[in-house]
């Protein structure tokens, strides 16, 4: 069986500006932005002014001090749950692109309940096409916000057809 993602967190897997264009708009994050994970730039760049951290570059988020409105990005998947842990300590929403079952594990649960996030919505997307990885799990954007105790919502996320 092959793993979902490589040990050691190199799982570099670049988000297309199609599906980040479509988790931007949906979601509208407004105020102070951050964005953890910047790879190649999808998200940030359509997030003018926002604050990013891309540990290639040499900023490391895991290592980040100050506060944000939104965090908001496609984390590395080996690494969900650091990267999961640090954004809830800095940010009040946070919207990452994963697989909808890697929110869902009892340690990141507890991890949210302790933080005091409750999942406020998941929008179900299209798995991109190769090299993203065809896993046959769901991708979903699941936004998480601080003191949310509502109920769930469910929406389905559709990409743009290329013309």
């Amino acid at each position: 069986m092959q793993p979902l993602c490589p040990k050691g967190g190199n799982d570099k897997v670049y988000t297309p500006s199609t599906l980040s264009s479509l988790i931007v708009n949906h979601f509208n994050p407004s105020g102070k932005i951050v964005e953890p994970c910047r790879g190649k730039g999808s998200f940030s760049s359509l997030m003018p002014g926002c604050d990013w951290f891309e540990i290639d570059d040499g900023k490391d988020f895991l290592l980040a001090e100050g506060h944000w409105d939104w965090a908001v990005t496609n984390p590395p998947w080996s690494q969900f749950r650091p990267f999961l842990k640090k954004s809830m300590e800095v940010a009040d929403n946070v919207v990452f692109l994963a697989l909808l079952n890697a929110w869902f594990m009892k340690a990141r649960m507890r991890d949210m309940k302790e933080a005091e996030f409750g999942i406020a919505e998941i929008l179900l997307v299209d798995t991109p096409s190769k090299p993203w990885p065809q896993t046959g799990f769901q991708l979903a954007d699941v936004h998480i916000k601080r003191g949310y105790r509502g109920d769930i919502k469910l929406t389905e996320g559709k990409l743009a057809k290329a013309a």
